[in-house]
């Protein structure tokens, strides 16, 4: 849907003489555009991550499924955020996550726990993608990570509270693609998950997209420094 979506305002838009950005970061100074997935794990008719509105703990596999999350989403920061653009959304301050951090209904967290009165609404919502990442590929990441921690049953650490961007004692997420090829490369289990083949074949994209940066020289550098320096 999310795929079809995008190339429908990308064809809409060329036939009013336009052009439908999926940037995550398109204007300094404001928001970036997001691409939140929302996920939830059902047996048959159930789903698998409801419980009383009220209980607390949350249910076991949802539970350990925000936990699986949690733990993979340095590596998987990599399919959520693909691009060298995708890390200028990342910043403190502007609703999208720096740390990998869960709450209830808390947006500043990486992870946001949903509950309701009604079984089907339980789900949690992974903040970390842009705009700009691939909807099957954001999909999958955030599936295998959890998918993971069930399989583990994984222990959740406790919720944030309040702002997650004042918590300066939690490791940070990957701030840039390098350090989000880094990540990917150091999570095995994360690779394993989705496939080497097509991890090896992943990694290489991501670097030769870093290479590209590296040898550009932006208009922005040539106005900062060409009399400064």
């Amino acid at each position: 849907g999310a795929v079809l979506v995008k190339f429908a305002a990308k064809q809409v838009a060329a036939s009013m003489g336009m052009r439908a950005s999926f940037l995550a970061k398109t204007v300094p100074g404001e928001e970036g555009s997001s691409g939140h997935v929302h996920l939830s794990c059902w047996q048959g008719e159930t789903n698998a991550f409801a419980a009383d509105v009220a209980a607390d703990p949350l249910p076991k596999p949802f539970a350990a499924a925000i936990a699986g999350v949690l733990e993979h989403l340095p590596a998987a920061s990599l399919l959520l955020n693909p691009t060298i653009n995708s890390y200028k959304r990342l910043v403190p301050g502007w609703f999208a996550p720096i740390n990998a951090t869960w709450g209830y209904e808390n947006r500043s967290c990486a992870v946001r726990a949903i509950r309701s009165s009604r079984p089907d609404l339980w789900r949690f919502e992974c903040r970390r993608p842009g705009a700009d990442a691939n909807p099957y590929l954001a999909l999958a990441a955030v599936a295998a990570a959890a998918a993971d921690g069930m399989r583990r049953d994984a222990s959740l650490p406790e919720p944030i509270e309040g702002d997650a961007y004042a918590l300066a004692d939690l490791p940070e997420l990957p701030g840039s693609l390098e350090a989000a090829i880094a990540a990917f490369g150091e999570d095995e289990g994360f690779r394993r998950a989705l496939g080497v083949g097509f991890c090896e074949y992943y990694a290489t994209s991501r670097a030769w997209e870093l290479k590209a940066w590296r040898e550009t020289v932006t208009d922005w550098e040539r106005e900062r420094y060409d009399r400064a320096v």
